[in-house]
């Protein structure tokens, strides 16, 4: 089955030649939708200089909303096949490891997700207090998913396109970064979600985009009413 591809891209013009490398070699790979928006640096120019390599297989969109959930999701709007995988510009999930959660979602049909909290973290990959804030969320998710503590937050994800047309309004306007409403909202259509360990690199180039304080906030309201959503939904349609 073959897939489509979404890369949300702000300030990552250091990496994006190497990852879109990378996304061309896997032959399930259709079609790439390169999202950009924000960017200080020259990450449009780049991803435009790509696609007209590739102009059967590459487009570029620019960004009008903010965040990196809404470039996923307007990324999502031009994928053609019925599974998108989400492959973060950043250079973090080594490729080797993308490719493990790209054969186990064809095989499985399940939506897959990398964990990085289950493979080897290269030193300075991750700060200590982000960690220690997966792990939370990871323990907090644990009874929606029913499966043993995993990592929510990882951006390698392979999911059913026709997910992000069915997250509720609420969810939107407060998961910061969509993990949590993409994964409430697969649960909540019955879908099995897998989770595939990966390692994670440190970045090679830029900074990252996640405001961690105020984010980790967000991500905890998001995940009480995740919670609420998710069990009003189900009781209303008796998906148990």
């Amino acid at each position: 089955m073959p897939l489509s591809c979404i890369v949300p891209a702000r300030n990552e013009q250091g990496h994006l030649s190497e990852i879109l490398s990378q996304i061309l070699s896997v032959d399930s790979i259709s079609d790439i939708i390169i999202v950009e928006g924000g960017s200080i640096d020259d990450t449009y120019n780049e991803a435009n200089k790509i696609a007209k390599k590739y102009p059967n297989k590459v487009q570029v969109v620019k960004q009008s909303g903010r965040g990196k959930f809404n470039a996923v999701q307007l990324g999502a709007a031009y994928a053609k096949q019925e599974l998108s995988i989400i492959w973060d510009a950043d250079g973090t999930v080594p490729l080797s490891c993308t490719i493990k959660v790209i054969n186990h979602a064809l095989k499985t049909g399940h939506i897959t997700v990398g964990n990085r909290l289950a493979g080897n973290m290269e030193k300075e990959s991750m700060q200590f207090f982000n960690l220690v804030g997966n792990w939370i969320f990871a323990y907090l998710w644990s009874p929606m998913l029913k499966s043993k503590p995993s990592d929510m937050l990882c951006g390698t994800k392979i999911i059913s396109t026709n997910i992000f047309s069915k997250i509720p309004s609420i969810l939107l306007r407060l998961d910061p970064y969509g993990d949590f409403a993409l994964v409430a909202t697969a649960r909540a259509h019955g879908n099995i979600i897998d989770f595939v360990p990966v390692n994670y690199l440190k970045r090679r180039y830029g900074k990252t985009n996640i405001r961690r304080w105020s984010g980790g906030v967000k991500l905890l309201i998001t995940t009480v009413l995740a919670y609420i959503w998710f069990i009003i939904y189900r009781v209303k349609y008796e998906r148990f």
